[in-house]
């Protein structure tokens, strides 16, 4: 007679927590991405409320240091991917996208997704269509949740991301971006509400039909995700990177607690000694403060604050070594000029992140192709419309990620590229681009090596003395050091 509510009231809890455990991983998402735009007072003010009673926390409140930024120069340093620009080709040729790739200025972008996936984890690039030309929107797991295919948790069925105009001050409102995998695009309000639908499966509701679909007829949604490891039984990965997070809050707190300990220790402390001691009410002391002090025992004085700020100091600088070499970077190279390491040395010091750089690049080359994909859908869904070019549906795309190449001494880069040059490894024109890189095409970087050698013989030719006046400046720029060894060593060898 009475249907129970027992079952409902224990769904709605679930779905509750499940709703906070949301919102818990988006405003962990949001901090990261405060710390990597260095933007990360509050967060270190939050972890000293956590450690230090109401009095200390106040006292530190306003010398928080974030000078020393960890998770960002960490990141920046295994973002290598796209280190060296990245050639992406066809074997179709197609000046459309050619053009798309200028427009999305597409290896700065790419080096932004690179390094937003290492601090984040996770990102989303959408393939949109602003002012007419084709854009990559970078959307971040702070502003965004996904609704799970529920036979591949790893995959989404449909996505939803916040709108805001943050940098307009007149305008409050927030709005979300709908998209599924059932051909549905709307914006809904800051309740879920629908304000209006852009797209439908069959134009319905007041929207246009779906236009993006694969090559089978399937709708699909344009935008590729990328995780920095995949997850299994998941979307998002929440924990990868954590400990970086969490060394650079520490380094935070322990910053700011030795810039206070430097202030304290910079001024003489006082004590006193009385029967009837009044100090005024709610005032630090300072030098215009007055103490009164009765008794006929009543002593006043100074004494230096004791503070081991160089075993904190040695504190710190543990901890930061302990992060990065957990990431693959030697603590020296955070300090080494590359006149001090030659380009091998250098290569060796970072064979951990090089070779981080070769397990992730097989993630990357498939994240390239299903964003080449998405965006010849999306370009020939609107080609009509704009008046652009097709791109051709069986072009296939390739992605070659540039080799990074680390500086040498130009003395013995010169000699070894000539080597390569006399042993055939590489040619005329391969030389002179070597030197010379903004010469991009090849005939030409030959044409104009070929025509510096014609002025150089011709001059050596009017010249004869032109090789000895070479030899005397490049011997004038021994040190003198150097030529007096010499010298001594030849007078030493015609000795008796």
């Amino acid at each position: 007679m009475f249907k129970s509510i027992v079952p409902q009231t224990i769904i709605n809890s679930f779905l509750a927590a499940k709703w906070r455990a949301e919102k818990d991983r988006q405003e962990e998402a949001d901090n990261r991405l405060c710390i990597y735009s260095d933007d990360y007072e509050e967060i270190i003010r939050d972890t000293l409320k956590t450690l230090f009673c109401k009095e200390n926390y106040e006292n530190l409140y306003y010398h928080v240091n974030q000078s020393q930024n960890i998770f960002k120069r960490v990141v920046n340093q295994i973002s290598m991917i796209y280190k060296a620009d990245a050639q992406r080709v066809l074997d179709i040729e197609s000046d459309r996208y050619e053009a798309i790739k200028e427009e999305v200025d597409i290896n700065t972008r790419m080096r932004k997704v690179n390094r937003l996936t290492n601090a984040l984890n996770d990102i989303i690039v959408m393939v949109a269509v602003h002012d007419g030309r084709i854009c990559y929107d970078l959307i971040t797991p702070n502003v965004c949740t996904v609704i799970q295919d529920p036979d591949n948790p790893s995959k989404m069925d449909a996505l939803i991301y916040r709108l805001t105009s943050v940098n307009t001050p007149t305008s409050a409102n927030i709005r979300y971006a709908y998209w599924d995998v059932n051909g549905n695009h709307a914006i809904l309000d800051g309740y879920f509400r629908t304000i209006s639908v852009i797209y439908s499966p069959d134009g319905s509701g007041g929207g246009m039909p779906y236009p993006y679909r694969d090559k089978s007829g399937a709708f699909v949604i344009p935008a590729v995700v990328l995780h920095r490891q995949h997850p299994e039984d998941s979307f998002w990965d929440q924990d990868s990177g954590r400990d970086l997070y969490n060394a650079a809050v520490g380094l935070g707190w322990k910053l700011t607690l030795k810039d206070y300990y430097f202030k304290s220790a910079s001024f003489k402390q006082i004590y006193v000694i009385a029967d009837d001691l009044n100090v005024p009410n709610k005032q630090r002391t300072d030098v215009s403060t007055m103490l009164h002090l009765r008794g006929e025992d009543s002593e006043i004085g100074t004494l230096d604050l004791q503070v081991a700020i160089d075993k904190l100091v040695e504190s710190i600088t543990a901890d930061v070594n302990m992060i990065i070499n957990n990431y693959g970077i030697s603590a020296d190279m955070w300090t080494l000029s590359v006149s001090e390491m030659s380009g091998r040395a250098l290569k060796i010091r970072n064979m951990a992140l090089l070779e981080q750089r070769q397990e992730q690049t097989p993630t990357y080359r498939r994240f390239e192709t299903e964003l080449f994909e998405k965006t010849r859908i999306v370009n020939n869904a609107h080609a009509g419309f704009f008046g652009w070019e097709q791109i051709p549906e069986n072009a296939v795309f390739t992605v070659d990620f540039g080799e990074i190449e680390f500086p040498e001494d130009p003395v013995y880069e010169i000699d070894l590229e000539a080597k390569r040059l006399k042993s055939g490894i590489i040619g005329l024109g391969q030389f002179y681009q070597r030197f010379n890189p903004d010469i991009t095409d090849i005939e030409e970087a030959e044409k104009a090596i070929l025509e510096n050698l014609n002025k150089l013989k011709t001059t050596r030719e009017a010249n004869p003395s032109l090789d000895e006046a070479l030899d005397f400046i490049m011997s004038a720029k021994k040190k003198p050091g150097e030529a007096a060894g010499a010298q001594g060593q030849g007078q030493g060898e015609g000795a008796p």
